[in-house]
């Protein structure tokens, strides 16, 4: 009887340890595969931030205007890292084309275009090694190298620290003067211009500065214009130009659209 119960107990053992043992290989098995999913969700994760901030590039490189509002949210804490007057923390985007961005283009002719970028990426992080060239509207020739580093979340860049020579950008803003406000106040062409459709409106400001809404986008675009004649010109915060011609008093083509007086 004591043999009978030996063997029972013995063999009981054996099972324990064999379940165990299936425990353990299970449980490291599910632990594997949910550290593969982690590593799949951050590879793929790193690939979308490479692929969104590299396309937007492209864009801006082409020609395109609207890099910040592709890439940059709203609420973006922009760092511009250095010692001189021109580094700062800008909080919110609107923060950072007010106080860094318009007051520099507003002193181009011709605006910065990324060339030779090289980008790179690991999970929320993007890094950018870029050139930028430009023309001042004194002829000059504006060039620097930079590196920024954004922190991207749904696609966007919530934290950026930019890394630039702030010698030649000082220059530019030394060298050159802020262009007046030009006053419109009385001119037959102010107001607000909107294409058939109603998508994009477009207002001229008696102070000689437009704002630009398109779609549900307030404000889309922003910058400072001039009209000699029926002709007028644009130089948009962002950097970019652009031109148009006032066919009559309520018919302005711009841009490959006919606008409308409101």
């Amino acid at each position: 009887m004591k043999r009978k119960a030996c063997a029972l107990l013995a063999m009981n053992r054996v099972r324990l340890i064999a379940l165990t043992g299936s425990v353990i290989v299970a449980a490291a098995a599910a632990g594997s595969a949910v550290d593969a999913t982690k590593s799949s969700g951050s590879q793929q994760r790193t690939e979308d931030n490479r692929r969104i901030v590299t396309a937007a590039f492209d864009r801006w490189a082409a020609g395109g205007t609207s890099f910040f509002d592709e890439v940059i949210a709203p609420n973006v804490i922009w760092r511009i890292e250095g010692s001189s007057g021109s580094a700062g923390v800008f909080r919110g985007r609107a923060e950072f084309m007010e106080k860094a961005v318009r007051p520099f283009t507003s002193r181009l002719s011709i605006p910065v275009r990324p060339i030779d970028a090289r980008i790179f990426a690991d999970g929320d992080h993007v890094i950018m090694h870029w050139e930028g060239r430009a023309t001042a509207r004194d002829g000059g020739e504006y060039r620097n190298r930079y590196a920024w580093i954004f922190r991207m979340q749904d696609g966007k860049a919530v934290e950026a620290w930019a890394f630039l020579d702030l010698a030649p950008y000082d220059d530019v803003l030394r060298r050159i003067p802020a262009p007046k406000e030009q006053s419109m106040a009385t001119h037959p062409y102010v107001g607000m211009w909107v294409t058939a459709d109603g998508n994009i409106r477009h207002e001229l400001l008696p102070n000689g500065r437009y704002d630009e809404a398109r779609g549900r986008r307030p404000s889309a675009y922003q910058g400072r214009y001039e009209i000699t004649g029926t002709h007028i010109e644009y130089w948009d915060d962002t950097g970019f130009t652009a031109d148009g011609d006032f066919v009559d008093e309520t018919t302005l083509h711009h841009g490959g659209m006919i606008f409308r007086r409101r």
